[in-house]
């Protein structure tokens, strides 16, 4: 194709953080397109548990933190939306359950005390599953979304300005005192793009991306979690495990292509997962499950499938490795580079990215209808690992042929 397009800026990747800026920018009048070198939300997004935290969980020690203060606006941010442009979002639940292995006592009003939004109230319809659990059992208003459902409806808002490579080598990038130039292959056709500025959204690949660019590929941390996931005759159950005055573990539910019904295990068993073998990390997170929940037995879930994925998080670098309390956003000449940390904090992000850019100056331009779009990425629970189809690495590993029994 001759000819460059001209852009205000130009997003490398199709996650949570890539599609909330893209939208925020649009939404401000910029020209802007963004590139996904495979699905939409591939990796972190997908595998994401879909908590919109409110802060609580940040907060119990008693004293808020520069993450339970950031995040703390983040669930009104996302039930506007919700309300607004991701109204047909599919939502798990409208809240979480927290409770406690040795009963919450004085956490129950730490969310008061520190003036958080989600403030914890008893909750009234508590699953069987929690019947012998320390009271209270407390209701923090976290909605739980499905994570494809808002990758779809962000992508469908703006399929006209997104595009597909042709795998990662079908991006060129060169940065230059003026902004990026961009050469892009897909589906046999070569477009030249001319950016103002360049925003690296792409997660894990922004490591390499950036390596390619002659930047600092060293300012990006990885640090692994093995998520668990069960599925099986389970019950709707979203909601924090306490143990002691830290989160113990974080249990969320969606359903499979089969309507069968998954629970994905977060906390501390992924992140000791990390280290540790797939069954050595399933038979940790079924004896943490049955000190979390008395009433649920081990031939309970014996009767389940289990299995996990390797759910690693890029984030901008920390001393010692730590989760990042906020967004990271590295500004260097006409390249930003962005991770978002969680996803709940994709907003706040894109604001930060709003904010840094110039004023757009250029029109808009639109993605050639005959050129692809990425399409995005399915849940690890539906992926197979024998499927030539889908990258491994994403899906889980079951410990049983249930699989092989559904397909």
């Amino acid at each position: 194709m001759d000819g460059d397009t001209q852009l205000d800026a130009l997003i490398v990747g199709g996650g949570i953080a890539g599609l909330w800026t893209l939208d925020t920018l649009r939404k401000r009048g910029y020209a802007v397109w963004l590139i996904e070198s495979a699905s939409l939300g591939a990796g972190q997004t997908i595998q994401s548990q879909g908590i919109i935290h409110g802060g609580l969980k940040y907060a119990l020690g008693g004293n808020a933190t520069a993450a339970s203060n950031a995040i703390a606006d983040m669930p009104q941010r996302w039930a506007d939306a919700l309300q607004g442009p991701l109204r047909d979002v599919a939502i798990r639940s409208r809240n979480c359950l927290l409770w406690s292995t040795g009963g919450l006592g004085r956490l129950a009003m730490v969310g008061a005390k520190l003036g958080l939004r989600a403030r914890p109230t008893p909750a009234t319809n508590i699953p069987n599953c929690l019947a012998g659990v320390p009271r209270p059992v407390l209701d923090v208003p976290e909605v739980v979304v499905e994570p494809a459902s808002v990758l779809n409806a962000l992508a469908t808002a703006h399929k006209d300005v997104i595009l597909r490579c042709d795998g990662p080598s079908g991006l060129c990038l060169k940065a230059h005192a003026q902004g990026v130039s961009a050469k892009v292959q897909s589906a046999g056709s070569t477009l030249c793009i001319s950016a103002d500025r360049l925003v690296l959204l792409a997660g894990g690949g922004n490591g390499p991306i950036r390596a390619a660019m002659g930047l600092d590929d060293t300012l990006m941390q990885t640090r692994g979690l093995r998520m668990v996931l069960a599925r099986g005759d389970l019950p709707v159950l979203n909601g924090h495990v306490i143990k002691g005055s830290k989160p113990w573990l974080t249990i969320t539910t969606t359903t499979d292509a089969h309507g069968v019904r998954v629970w994905q295990i977060g906390g501390e068993v992924a992140e000791q997962g990390a280290t540790m073998t797939p069954e050595s990390t399933i038979d940790m997170a079924k004896a943490h499950l049955t000190q979390a929940m008395p009433a649920v037995r081990a031939s309970d879930l014996n009767a389940l499938d289990f299995g996990t994925i390797e759910a690693p998080r890029y984030e901008g670098q920390t001393t010692g490795g730590r989760r990042p309390e906020l967004p990271t956003l590295l500004l260097e000449g006409t390249t930003l580079t962005g991770w978002p940390t969680k996803l709940a904090l994709a907003p706040l992000l894109a604001d930060q990215i709003a904010e840094a850019l110039p004023p757009p100056t250029h029109a808009t331009a639109l993605v050639p209808n005959n050129l692809p779009r990425p399409s995005p990425a399915e849940g690890p629970w539906n992926q197979s690992p024998t499927s030539k189809a889908r990258p491994c690495e994403t899906a889980a590993t079951w410990n049983s042929d249930h699989w092989a029994r559904a397909d």
